[in-house]
């Protein structure tokens, strides 16, 4: 199984390769990054999937947010065009609103500058290809199998996709005020990696509120005794709940091997209460260290670097899908010896994305 995970500025693109119980490759996608990820990136992708007769068995959309959804969008484009075929064959997508009432008019008027207008012409285009999923993709689910791949429903849950849809269940065009806010939740206003790893409070934490987030599918997928946390934007609370009803605890936790961060380690995101369920030594974060939110916050890979339950014998590793001076400034404050002193190694990616075989 191999875990690709592409530069997608401070968004999400990731995909997993993988021999399935049937003797064939098989891919998933999740998110998409930015209509520019798939110009710059995903585009050549799947261009060389179509090439080599693979599919995307499965892709999944975790929330409307223009950083996860925008590259689908242009690969939509693309396919309507004729430019590209239409290789996607499963979609996991939660619609934002209660349809039909949202008429394919008046979805198409919508800028695709608007997250919100993003969503519903998704939801057009797996409407009109008969791919919309046939119920929710919640927690309710039970796990599902693609291939020997088995997927675990870890969020949203049905309460918040009721909210999302009493949110936007008028069908009204938003205000472009409106979409600023849905579309960049609440995180730090400064970058605090002047502070030291030791410095951090690691109780402190404050959930992000943004209702989207929140709504975000976050996957447990296991195979072949191998085991990825995918985590979207989530929220701790959501994941932290589901991990329980599966039996999971500080003394009996999850051993995984990767760990995909919360909201490109957003201290709103993750919390240690979460970080102390789970046993891993390699969790990847998706940020270029370079945007508005100022992520990654250095307080979230304190937490994962100092959690009270960490076996200190295993060495971590941070990887960071961008090679840049603001993510390498991260540990500065600290010193070298840091590296020895909690046995964890950054790694940056020069490439266009990070390649992990589990």
């Amino acid at each position: 199984m191999e875990l690709f995970c592409y530069q997608a500025e401070c968004g999400d693109a990731i995909r997993i390769r993988y021999i399935g119980d049937d003797g064939n490759s098989h891919n998933m996608f999740f998110d998409s990054g930015y209509e520019r990820t798939y110009r710059n990136i995903l585009r050549q992708e799947i261009n060389t999937l179509i090439q080599t007769g693979e599919n995307i068995d499965l892709w999944i959309v975790s929330h409307i947010h223009d950083d996860h959804i925008g590259g689908i969008m242009k690969y939509i484009k693309a396919v309507k065009a004729e430019e590209i075929e239409d290789i996607a064959k499963v979609w996991f997508y939660n619609s934002p609103r209660q349809y039909p009432f949202y008429s394919e008019k008046k979805s198409d008027n919508i800028s695709s500058a608007m997250s919100i207008g993003q969503g519903d012409k998704l939801y057009n285009f797996l409407n009109q290809n008969n791919k919309l999923p046939k119920k929710d993709i919640t927690t309710d689910l039970e796990a599902q199998d693609f291939f020997g791949m088995k997927i675990h429903i870890l969020s949203p849950t049905p309460l918040i996709i009721r909210e999302l849809r009493n949110k936007y269940q008028t069908g009204i065009p938003f205000e472009k005020n409106e979409i600023s806010t849905i579309s960049y939740a609440t995180s730090a206003i400064r970058y605090d990696y002047h502070k030291k790893i030791e410095d951090f409070n690691l109780d402190d934490f404050n959930e992000d509120p943004s209702l989207e987030n929140r709504s975000s599918i976050s996957l447990l997928l296991e195979f072949q005794n191998k085991k990825i946390l995918w985590l979207a934007d989530s929220h701790p609370t959501v994941i932290i709940e589901s991990l329980t009803k599966m039996k999971y605890s500080n003394n009996n936790p999850l051993m995984c091997d990767c760990v995909i961060v919360s909201h490109h380690a957003s201290k709103n995101n993750n919390s240690s209460l979460l970080f102390d369920m789970i046993r891993c030594d390699k969790y990847i974060i998706g940020s270029n260290g370079e945007n508005k939110h100022c992520l990654p916050n250095k307080e979230v890979l304190a937490k994962i670097i100092r959690n009270k339950n960490r076996d200190l014998s295993m060495s971590y590793s941070l990887y960071f899908t961008y090679d840049t001076l603001n993510l390498k400034y991260i540990f500065e404050s600290d010193g070298n010896d840091i590296f020895k002193k909690w046995y964890f190694n950054p790694i940056y990616s020069s490439k266009s994305y990070i390649n992990i075989e589990l």
